[in-house]
């Protein structure tokens, strides 16, 4: 699954899903980080049938609204929004990258990161070291 955020005020066509908090001060971040993680796109994949038919699946709010959610608590929200403005922020660095090096370097962050991503949805959804390995395909 993807699943991306801008400031921006955008129109978009309707094979474009929004979010938009209902609550002012609600954090984007950590349901970015949430749709985002491995474990959302394996659950996807897995249990929807358009995503299992089509080479590029669509994702119909249907699929969406049937997600679990974890429960989780202010900590949890603090540290998957600094994690996700961490991984908003490489990726803007990522694309001024002058050198292959530079390039490479913030790869390394990037991917750092999701992996810490990872780890805390998998806590959040209470999943053992085996389920782990079966969502990360090992």
């Amino acid at each position: 699954m993807q699943a991306s955020f801008t400031g921006d005020t955008m129109i978009t066509t309707d094979n474009v899903l929004n979010m938009v908090p209902k609550i002012e001060g609600t954090s984007v971040e950590f349901p970015l980080g949430i749709l985002n993680s491995k474990l959302i796109s394996w659950i996807y994949i897995n249990t929807s049938m358009i995503a299992q038919k089509d080479d590029f699946p669509q994702v119909h709010i249907s699929a969406l609204s049937s997600l679990p959610l974890p429960k989780y608590d202010d900590n949890d929200s603090l540290n998957m929004t600094q994690m996700v403005n961490k991984m908003i922020a490489l990726h803007k660095q990522k694309s001024l990258a002058k050198t292959p090096s530079d390039n490479e370097i913030i790869q390394l962050e990037i991917d750092a990161t999701d992996y810490q991503i990872n780890r805390l949805v998998y806590e959040l959804y209470g999943l053992t070291e085996e389920e782990i390995q079966i969502v990360e395909g090992e």
